[in-house]
């Protein structure tokens, strides 16, 4: 559906290396991902809970080098679905780019179907303090309708609120995963580390909320065209953010998943999944009500952040795809904020949904792990597509062949390898509920699939490589 009027651009020139840092970050939730991903995927990993973020932090850390390459020539608000067509053209480019909306919009959807309708109802009870029954819906109003409205106000609000929140929350975790540790003197420190007896099944299961701790690494590359800086330098920015991003959460959660485990004991992980706010207990045991406190306020926090970061990249996407005028060019608009409103809008309206439907049908508990699970497929899947992207564009480094062949061929062969393990061992034999996270992916991919190879006719074969970019080559 075509406008008359040409659509505005974004705000140019006001995101620096340290915002794109902190949108991240944010994207990431590390303080939300102590109290609730650390807490599901306890139930699979359990002793070996620390073991699962570690190996998702090496994984995601190899899967960095794709980011960091790509982005170094292209800076734009399509982000993965602009590197994609670089290398690999308009039907995986739009693929990549609906998948990018799909497991972002879940992964807002999840945050607050746990936090309101398992976190602090559990939290509650524990206090005698019961919530009633509805409270979830309070939630996902709360955590989804706050970040909305920041997120319409423009890209510059955005960054302030997540640039201090987003170090404080880093910061709070290593320093309070330290103390914790020291004072709990596990006898066996390198236990959790510890591949289980009984296999690596269970490793693998906690890697799906490991890998979905993650799952913000990239929400700051849709940011490439409000990035302060020369345009030629932005997609060097970019990449610079997504190892500074990733190394610091990565290393807080590691330390944050160590510190649970052998604050509550080694040995009766089994428990930790099934109590109420197991994340709160640590610290309260360990650091008194003040780091308890701290941490609850932390994590409400880190769950608006996370859900406004997210916000902010899928709708840059949906915004360049609309651009590119193969959905309604309606969506390519911008408010008198410079932010993309109607994409915001529509992609907030069909999270609540979502998150609406996952309580209904599964329940609080079930509906966050089949979201999670729903959103790895879809982060799998896009990061696949950016790997043998990679691959295709080895040539645009002018480097040694030794040195593309380390970077442009090995590390993404392993990295997509390592991905689709995990999901295979994570889901296999398929089981209620998971089963349906399943179901959930396979329809989206084959209905947009269904779209794309509709509309690929209209794309001019000169532009096929350049989708999400602010205007084509001449």
């Amino acid at each position: 559906e075509k406008v008359s009027a040409a659509p505005e651009t974004l705000q140019e020139d006001v995101v620096s290396l340290w915002g794109l840092i902190s949108q991240s970050i944010s994207g990431m939730a590390p303080t939300c991902d102590v109290v609730a991903f650390m807490t599901a995927g306890a139930a699979f990993a359990l002793v070996a809970l620390p073991l699962s973020y570690l190996w998702a932090f090496a994984l995601m850390f190899i899967e960095m080098n794709t980011i960091y390459h790509l982005s170094k020539h292209r800076a734009s608000a399509g982000g993965y679905y602009a590197y994609v067509a670089a290398g690999l053209g308009a039907r995986p480019a739009l693929l990549t780019g609906f998948m990018v909306v799909f497991y972002q919009l879940l992964s807002v959807a999840a945050i607050p179907v746990y936090v309101g309708g398992v976190f602090l109802p559990g939290l509650a009870k524990s206090l005698d303090y019961p919530l009633p029954a509805w409270f979830w819906l309070v939630s996902i109003v709360f955590f989804i309708g706050i970040p909305w409205l920041l997120s319409i106000s423009g890209i510059r609000p955005s960054i302030r609120v997540v640039a201090i929140t987003s170090f404080v929350e880093v910061a709070f975790l290593v320093v309070a995963s330290m103390i914790i540790i020291v004072k709990a003197a596990p006898v066996h420190p390198l236990a959790p580390f510890s591949i289980p007896t009984d296999g690596f099944k269970g490793v693998a299961m906690g890697m799906i909320f490991a890998i979905t701790s993650f799952i913000g690494i990239g929400s700051h590359t849709p940011l490439g065209e409000e990035v302060r800086g020369p345009r030629t330098q932005r997609g060097r920015l970019i990449g610079k953010a997504a190892l500074l991003s990733l190394t610091l959460v990565g290393a807080a959660l590691v330390l944050s998943a160590y510190a649970l485990t052998v604050g509550w004991g080694p040995a009766d992980m089994a428990s930790f999944a099934n109590a109420d706010a197991p994340g709160v207990t640590v610290f309260l045991r360990y650091l008194g009500p003040v780091g308890g406190i701290a941490l609850v306020i932390l994590a409400i926090n880190s769950a608006m952040a996370d859900s406004l970061a997210l916000l902010n990249s899928s709708s840059r996407v949906l915004f360049a795809i609309g651009r590119d005028a193969l959905i309604s060019e309606r969506f390519a608009q911008v408010s008198s904020t410079q932010a993309p409103q109607r994409s915001i809008s529509v992609i907030t309206g069909l999270t609540i949904v979502v998150a609406v439907l996952a309580v209904a049908v599964f329940g609080a508990s079930n509906g966050f792990n089949v979201l999670t699970t729903a959103v790895l497929f879809g982060l799998v899947t896009a990061h696949t597509f950016m790997n043998v992207s990679l691959m295709r564009l080895a040539h645009a480094d002018h480097e040694g062949t030794s040195t593309r062949l380390f970077y442009h061929f090995l590390l993404p062969v392993v990295a997509t390898g390592l991905f689709w393990w995990v999901l295979y061992e994570s889901i296999v034999p398929l089981a209620y509920p998971l089963d349906w996270s399943l179901a959930a992916w396979l329809g989206f991919t084959l209905l947009v699939l269904a779209y794309v190879f509709r509309i690929h006719g209209r794309i001019h074969p000169d532009h096929r490589h350049y989708l999400g970019t602010i205007r084509d080559p001449q």
